[in-house]
């Protein structure tokens, strides 16, 4: 196995405990994962999002934002519900509300993951949950398979 390969976006270098390769460099991690695809294939794939990261992470963190945003504003609340002041019908109103605005600009892309499959990304969560990471599954194409905390 290769201890490390060159790309466009830097100097993958192997995991062996992990079974990846990894580039630690800047603000995003990348992960090109072992698996049933050549990893020349892989490296194609890391290369191709790279060349559109910029448009790609605008369009993933709305379509994130739409799968969690319920969720948020319903479980996750930005007020405080022991608060004998509080208005009940402003927040039955969503005034306290997350937009998906709002939403989009706290999250940031910290890890994209590349393997067999799909594409995984994970952001930080702008203390939107509490700190937690946000988990993104995508396919090639670029549609959001699925979205956690």
């Amino acid at each position: 196995m290769q201890k490390s390969i060159e790309s466009k976006l830097g100097t993958f270098i192997h995991n062996e405990h992990l079974k990846s390769f990894k580039l630690e460099s800047g603000p995003i991690h990348w992960s090109l994962n072992e698996n049933h695809v050549s990893l020349e294939e892989t490296i194609k794939r890391a290369e191709t999002l790279f060349s559109v990261l910029e448009e790609f992470n605008i369009e993933a963190k709305i379509a994130i934002a739409k799968e969690l945003i319920v969720y948020k504003n319903e479980f996750w609340p930005e007020y405080d519900e022991d608060d004998e002041t509080l208005d009940w019908d402003a927040v039955d109103a969503g005034a306290y509300d997350t937009t998906l605005e709002e939403f989009c600009h706290a999250i940031t892309l910290l890890d994209i993951e590349i393997n067999e499959k799909s594409i995984y990304l994970e952001y930080d969560d702008g203390d939107l949950f509490g700190g937690h990471r946000i988990h993104a599954t995508f396919d090639y194409n670029y549609k959001l398979l699925k979205a956690t905390i």
